[in-house]
């Protein structure tokens, strides 16, 4: 998302009693009056969206710099103040009713002011071209041709965040799809990888063949150009027997690369010293038997990893226990389906794939055969996009549950929590916005 800051630099502004003047900014009077104390008269507008301009009016003291302005928990961006109004646009945030409180010169000043902010939904196409050829093309977003995306993270860039696309099995692809310069860029074609584990810095991945009898675990940072990279570590079949799709850092810990295979084999990987450990795991375990792929995310919100297990339509929590690794069911389990409702009690998905935590704790799933994605939020599944057994290659700029996804493979969230979409067979890189 890029703010267009520049929009406001002419701004009709109404003021609290009703009247109306245009003022021009950046070029300002303090106004601010020393006599009288901070306060917060009104917010205008009292409703609207992400990167709307609001104004809120008062008498604040202070720099800019030393002011915030907070829907709930949500920090806006400011833009100007004249001591008696701040500019700023809205952040992203929940859709209803949101409580604003403001912050000065170290005076926090609650309010009983509302505004109420109204999410827009959609499903777009990033790059790629619903039903293209067999080519791998690089180039613009527009001309960008993909095989199968089957991978997907994200990564810092200038000045939002760019894609890494993994082209798994026969494609031997690892692409960069960078929207800071409208372009896609092949990085690798020599093996088969699995999702790229983004490190906390968001300026480093590694990726180790999936299924290769002895599996290098190779590194790409910014600052080398994304270049791959051999850190000299092998994890090899005989310790993870099963197919390794997935691996996660932990909060704060770029040290410790976790990995998880097909089998549900757990393994730590030490990038400092070199070295790995398959870490025992008690607890739940699938009754049916288990295919090739399994996927791993990890929570910062819930301080956890999450398993995604396709053909026990479920999905499990694995968790430290004061150094025990523990590992029990989290939501699904109840058979093949898509439907809501309580995690464990009621909800079903078909094939879960993938799963992408949030910063504030919804964790989307992803469902390759169902054509579908759910959420979990608290103890509740929702539908949000796709719709269940109904395939197809349909975006829609309204309502996600219009769009249409054929065998859709991974997703990860940007910085924003976007969730991007590997679209598998529909041949594209797609974008779930709810903002």
């Amino acid at each position: 998302m890029k703010k267009s800051y520049y929009l406001l630099l002419f701004l009709f502004l109404t003021a609290c009693d009703g009247s109306e003047t245009i003022q021009k900014h950046p070029t300002l009077v303090n106004r601010y009056d020393p006599s009288m104390p901070n306060t917060v008269d009104c917010i205008k507008p009292t409703y609207g969206g992400i990167d709307e301009p609001f104004i809120v009016e008062g008498n604040f003291g202070g720099n800019l710099a030393d002011m915030r302005v907070y829907f709930d928990d949500k920090k806006a961006v400011l833009v100007s103040t004249d001591g008696k109004t701040i500019l700023g646009v809205v952040p992203k945030q929940k859709a209803g009713k949101h409580t604003i409180s403001v912050v000065c010169d170290g005076d926090s000043i609650t309010t009983d002011l509302v505004f109420k902010y109204q999410q827009t939904k959609s499903v777009k196409t990033i790059a790629g071209l619903f039903g293209a050829g067999d080519d791998y093309v690089d180039g613009d977003l527009n001309t960008a041709r993909f095989k199968e995306p089957s991978n997907i993270a994200t990564v810092k860039g200038m000045n939002g965040d760019n894609i890494i696309v993994v082209e798994s099995w026969w494609n031997n692809r690892v692409r960069l799809i960078s929207l800071d310069d409208n372009k896609v860029v092949t990085l690798d074609q020599t093996k088969s990888f699995g999702t790229p584990a983004v490190d906390n810095t968001r300026e480093k991945f590694y990726l180790l063949s999936h299924f290769a009898e002895d599996r290098t675990i190779y590194s790409y940072s910014r600052s080398e150009n994304w270049a791959p990279k051999s850190t000299d570590i092998i994890i090899p079949v005989s310790d993870m027997p099963g197919q390794i799709w997935s691996g996660r850092f932990m909060d704060g810990d770029d040290n410790h690369l976790y990995l998880l295979d097909s089998r549900l084999n757990f393994c730590c990987v030490d990038l400092k010293n070199l070295t790995y450990e398959v870490l025992p795991v008690e607890g739940d375990y699938p009754t049916v038997s288990l295919g090739d792929r399994n996927s791993l995310a990890y929570s910062k919100y819930h301080k956890c990893f999450f398993i995604c297990v396709p053909e026990a339509a479920g999905i499990y929590k694995l968790y430290n226990d004061n150094g025990v690794w523990r590992r029990e069911k989290y939501a699904g389990f109840n058979g093949a389906g898509s439907a809501t409702g309580h995690r464990l009690n009621d909800a079903q998905f078909i094939a879960p794939y993938a799963i992408a935590p949030t910063s504030d704790g919804i964790l989307y799933v992803l469902c390759r055969d169902g054509n579908f994605m759910s959420k979990i939020e608290g103890d509740m599944v929702e539908l949000v996009a796709g719709m269940p057994g109904q395939g197809g290659q349909v975006n829609s700029s309204t309502d996600p549950l219009e769009a249409r996804f054929d065998s859709p493979q991974d997703i990860a969230t940007d910085f924003e929590d976007n969730i991007y979409i590997a679209g598998g067979w529909d041949r594209t890189v797609r974008k779930l916005s709810i903002e």
